[in-house]
């Protein structure tokens, strides 16, 4: 009797921790994970966001963005953007983004408009991001991964960059060939980008606004 006794005991704890590690595993799987790495500096990234600028050449000009839960003066947060060109409208194809030229347009590239910040006081004005604190660091070169790309994203980047530390919101020194590196898994939120029409004599193109306002609503 007492061997039944302790069975059944034994049977309901390993029920009770298989249902446990479910939750616990369904809650990983809601819940937005990454983060931003410059040099020994580390910050949580949790949530990302896709605009779509429209075709250019034979690909999409797609800017992808991710923020840390803060990125006020209080604490160090961080803000990653991404200019690339996927062969996917709204869409970040899988595969491999190598660095290249925003005139090439070419799909699988990511240009040196790209920009990822570390610091207190994130902002951005005049369609600019800056850090009041911190270090702000522009790509050379890396490879971009996509790993998923549906109703959650799987990203990864380690590359090089210029690095420029800020303190008290003016640049005091900058640095070549700096490593740095993303991850993120998780929730992506979509938008369409502006566009406007420039008013200059002899303009070419249709200007592209990029104001990074999605990240900071």
């Amino acid at each position: 009797m007492n061997n039944n006794i302790k069975l059944l005991v034994l049977v309901f704890i390993t029920i009770l921790s298989s249902c446990s590690n479910d939750v616990d595993n369904d809650q990983d799987a809601a819940t937005n994970k990454g983060f931003l790495k410059i040099g020994s500096q580390t910050v949580e990234l949790s949530q990302g966001y896709l605009e779509n600028y429209g075709i250019r050449g034979n690909a999409y000009n797609i800017d992808f963005s991710l923020r840390s839960k803060s990125i006020s003066a209080a604490e160090d947060g961080a803000v990653v953007y991404f200019e690339l060109f996927s062969p996917l409208q709204n869409n970040l194809a899988k595969g491999d983004y190598n660095y290249g030229g925003f005139s090439d347009a070419a799909a699988y590239t990511f240009t040196k408009w790209g920009q990822s910040l570390l610091g207190k006081n994130i902002n951005t004005a005049k369609g600019a991001l800056s850090v009041t604190n911190g270090v702000s660091i522009r790509p050379t070169g890396g490879i971009f991964k996509v790993t998923e790309n549906g109703t959650k994203y799987k990203v990864s980047f380690s590359g090089k960059g210029t690095a420029t530390v800020f303190k008290d919101g003016i640049a005091a020194s900058t640095q070549n060939d700096v490593s740095f590196t993303m991850q993120y898994f998780g929730d992506v939120k979509k938008f369409e980008g502006k566009t406007f029409v420039s008013t200059a004599k002899n303009a070419r193109f249709d200007i592209v606004e990029k104001n990074h306002s999605v990240v900071f609503n």
